[in-house]
């Protein structure tokens, strides 16, 4: 796997540093080469001058071992430690860059990356590695130029491709172009796109060719409207085909043609229908005029012949045949197949008055008929024309041909309906034009709605190529060129946001909160409406809290540790244990401060042991020598043998206990006596549950005669209800304590020195709540704000002293303690009654119970509580003592932190 800039960079730093140690630990070989104090400072300028300042540095040191006061040695060593630190300064500055620029480097981010590495050079002008970097960047950016003009070749190539629908072509430009961007999602669509074309093409080929086959087909019949018909579906398919546009044109006339030849032809068939072989052979003659390459009038002519020949074989027969026919059709009013017959038989017999005069009459027949329809010709040719004019040509060629069918042989209704078909074609032309263009836009449309830009701007091509004269599909070409460079911009946008949210992750990840908001916040100018960013924001803000109120709570944490470590080392173990306790309070889960605590209580433990195994020795030295004073030596040996319990390692009970065993020893005699009274003594006491004086009795007895188990018993019994009562005076002794403790940590310190005294009271001889006591006294003191009295006076009796002082400020009254230290002169015990207040008059009080002893005491009152003392501003103080006379040398006035 490969190294990362920075993980190179940290590998660097690493060499660099073994080089400087290497360089560090050369340093006495390099001085040993001065042999004078000259020699030194000649060689320690030269490589000051190099730069080399560790060298000169080492050669500098060397000058002052010949001279250690040199002036000039100190300050060129002071001048080359400020470089050096100056040189330590820019690496970090210059590590700190490059980082970022690696990182910028590594997420592609050139252009960002490429300044920083320029501003690293500003640091360090001749870095290699910086340069490195910035020539890769710069070969990079050249590549991917490069790189870019031949995808811009192929993608502009294969829409030029597309838009003249060589589809082939296209696709191979497409994949030329992701073959340098495969992922490029604008080429992936225009390839499918081509695909989708290039199949609907050759569809419309498919479909083109046959039309044009068909049409081909019906050519060589000479069947031109049929053709012409097939040539235009074609057209419709690729309006642009220039073979099929010139056959259209080709055929175009030749269709008309054609129909007016159709329509000749059909009245020659009506002539011939009718029998009137004459007129029949005058249309045919007309048509073959018009169409000589149609042997059908030619074929018609010919019958025509053959049947007159038939009819002239036997004449007479055959007139007179066609004459009865004829009577007998106009008879029935048929008056066309009447004529038809009359024809034939004029044509078998030309000149016959009879066929003629019947001709003639039926004749006169269509000519009333004429007439009766002559007068709504006019009308219907000119309503014929205003609905030509009005282009209205279905109705206008029904019109004419109503006109046709009274004037058959007049040219003009004939005429406008060869120009109604005309119109038609040039309609259906520009019909098939305007579905063409309106098919193309609605296609352009959609590929635009779909956001496929290119290929709705070959299509919108297509269409203006369609119509010039429309400025629709220009119009949304403009727009989309529009919409295309907007999107290059967002695009642009999008990926300089996206490299700021990767550089913003990175810092992240790498826990740089500064940088990673810096970041965080550079994406937000970019896009200021993104939610992430001001999330990701919110998120460092709330890390960078975290970790300040962390800070806040590690510093009051390691102040309060530090605070017990030195409490502890000065053996004030009850506030170290305070401390311990404030900084447990505050990290609750950290183990070190619990167990400093353990520590310091195991020590109280350890000392209180020790004090009370002292105390139980000195008490049971002093009873033992009583005892032997008194020659009590039974009770003297059992005080003795508790002093040997509690301090095994003293010597003097045990000597003791020899000269009382030698005494004892002399007055055996008087054992079983003094057994026998012990015994008494003893159970006496127990039968009235006075269970210590019977242990002691019973320690005599036992001591007496050590064999004797009923005093071994009583002890043991004795033992277990003293116990008992112990357990229980400890459970209320340490009851006490955590209360008072607790009411300590909330500084109600007056309540908390009650807690203190009841648990002396039920333990005389713990010392912790009497050290307790002492440090809140100490705290008082030490937290004065005034001294009512400072100077030792007396009060006496049933007399009342008022002392003036100035008003506490109104911002520590609710924290004020009063600190009394007073005596009873005569160690009997009273009331001091106290009294506070203003110029408006008395505000409040409080009372103090001077205990039976002569000895100074302190009193701690708490006055912060009285709404009276924190709401006026009080400015006096007087002292009543009754029955008994005060000696007071302090009243203080403290606050608490």
């Amino acid at each position: 796997m490969t190294d990362t800039p920075t993980i190179k960079y940290k590998q660097l730093l690493l060499k660099t540093l073994l080089g400087f140690l290497l360089v560090v630990m050369a340093l006495p070989m390099m001085a040993q080469q001065a042999k004078t104090y000259d020699e030194a400072i000649i060689l320690a300028d030269k490589q000051f001058e190099k730069q080399y300042y560790l060298d000169a540095k080492a050669y500098y040191q060397m000058a002052l071992r010949f001279k250690p006061k040199d002036e000039y040695a100190t300050a060129q060593i002071g001048v080359i430690v400020q470089k050096m630190r100056e040189n330590i300064a820019l690496e970090e500055a210059y590590y700190e860059i490059i980082d970022l620029a690696d990182v910028l480097y590594e997420e592609k981010a050139f252009d960002k990356a490429l300044e920083q590495y320029k501003k690293a050079l500003e640091v360090l002008p001749d870095d290699e590695y910086a340069r490195k970097q910035m020539d890769s960047i710069l070969k990079s950016k050249a590549e991917d130029q490069e790189k870019n003009e031949a995808f811009s070749r192929a993608l502009e190539g294969g829409k030029r491709f597309m838009v003249t629908q060589q589809y082939d072509q296209a696709i191979a430009s497409f994949e030329m172009a992701l073959t340098l961007y495969p992922s490029h999602q604008i080429v992936t669509d225009l390839m499918e796109q081509s695909r989708l074309l290039q199949v609907e093409y050759n569809s419309k080929k498919k479909a083109f060719d046959e039309q044009v086959e068909q049409a081909e087909r019906y050519v060589l019949v000479k069947d031109y409207s049929g053709a012409l018909s097939h040539y235009e579906k074609a057209s419709d398919l690729f309006p642009d085909d220039i073979y099929v546009n010139d056959k259209i044109a080709e055929y175009t006339p030749l269709a008309v043609k054609q129909k007016t030849y159709q329509i000749k032809l059909g009245a020659a068939d009506e002539l011939y229908m009718e029998k009137d072989f004459n007129g029949a052979r005058e249309k045919y003659q007309e048509a073959s005029a018009l169409w000589p390459e149609d042997p059908y009038p030619s074929d018609m002519i010919s019958r025509i012949e053959e049947q007159l020949a038939l009819q002239r074989q036997d004449l007479d027969k055959n007139y007179q045949r066609s004459l009865t026919a004829a009577d007998s059709l106009l008879e029935l009013q048929a008056y066309t197949q009447a004529k038809g017959e009359y024809n034939l038989a004029l044509t078998l017999k030309p000149g016959s008055s009879y066929p003629e005069e019947k001709i003639r009459e039926i004749e006169a027949h269509f000519a009333a008929e004429r007439m009766a329809q002559e007068s709504e010709y006019q009308d219907i040719v000119t309503f014929g024309d205003s609905l030509f004019q009005a282009r209205d040509y279905d109705l206008a060629s029904s019109t004419y041909q109503q006109a046709l069918a009274i004037r058959p042989d007049d040219a003009y209704p004939a005429e406008q309906l060869v120009k109604i078909d005309e119109q038609l074609a040039i309609l259906a032309a520009a019909l098939k034009k305007d579905k063409q263009y309106n098919a193309l836009i609605t296609e352009a449309d959609q590929l635009m709605s779909s956001k496929q830009y290119e290929s709705a701007i070959i299509k919108y091509n297509e269409a203006q190529t369609l119509k010039p004269e429309e400025t629709y599909a220009a119009a949304q070409i403009v727009a989309i060129q529009e919409m295309i460079a907007n999107a290059e911009k967002q695009a642009a946008i999008d990926k300089a946001y996206d490299q700021q949210l990767l550089l913003a992750q990175r810092f992240l990840q790498d826990d740089k909160l500064d940088q990673s908001k810096s970041a965080y916040e550079e994406a937000l100018t970019i896009k200021p409406f993104e939610v992430e960013p001001k999330n990701q924001i919110a998120y460092i803000d709330s890390l960078q809290l975290d970790r300040i109120q962390k800070a806040e709570i590690d510093r009051k944490y390691v102040a309060f540790v530090k605070k017990g470590d030195s409490l502890q080392q000065l053996e004030i173990y009850a506030e170290a244990i305070v401390a311990f306790e404030a900084a447990s309070e505050i990290k609750p889960n950290e183990a070190e401060a619990k167990q400093k605590i353990a520590g310091v209580k195991a020590i109280q433990d350890q000392i209180a042991a020790a004090e009370a195994a002292q105390k139980a020795y000195d008490k049971a030295i002093r009873e033992g020598d009583q005892y032997f004073t008194d020659k009590s030596y039974e009770l003297a040996k059992t005080s003795y043998q508790d002093a040997k319990r509690a301090k095994p390692e003293e010597s003097y009970p045990v000597e003791r206990i020899a000269a009382i065993d030698v005494l004892l020893e002399q007055l055996a005699a008087e054992r079983q006596q003094r057994y026998t009274e012990a015994i008494a003594k003893a159970d006496a006491f127990f039968d009235v549950n006075k269970h210590q004086e019977a242990l002691l009795e019973y320690k005599i007895a036992l001591s007496i005669k050590p064999k004797e188990s009923h005093p071994q018993q009583r002890i043991e019994a004795c033992n277990v209800v003293l116990a008992e009562k112990m357990r229980k005076i400890k459970g209320e002794y340490d009851l006490a304590v955590i209360e008072a403790d607790k009411l300590y940590a909330a500084k109600v310190f007056d309540k908390a020195i009650k807690g203190y005294q009841k648990a002396e009271t039920i333990k005389p001889d713990e010392t912790y709540p009497s050290e307790m006591i002492g440090t809140i006294t100490r705290y008082i003191e030490e937290n004065a704000i005034t001294d009512i009295i400072d100077t030792a006076l007396i009060i006496n009796s049933g007399v009342t002293e008022r002392f003036d002082f100035d008003p506490i400020p109104i911002k520590v009254r609710k924290s004020n303690y009063v600190l009394v230290q007073a005596r009873s002169t005569d160690g009997s015990p009273f009331k001091i009654i106290f009294t506070y207040g203003s110029e408006k008059g008395k505000n409040g009080g409080f009372v103090v119970q001077v205990p039976e002893e002569e000895d100074f005491n302190d009193f701690i009152i708490r006055v912060g509580n009285q709404y009276k003392w924190f709401s006026e501003d009080n400015n006096w103080i007087s002292i009543y003592p009754e029955n008994g006379n005060i000696e007071i040398k302090l009243v203080r006035i403290s606050k608490i932190q």
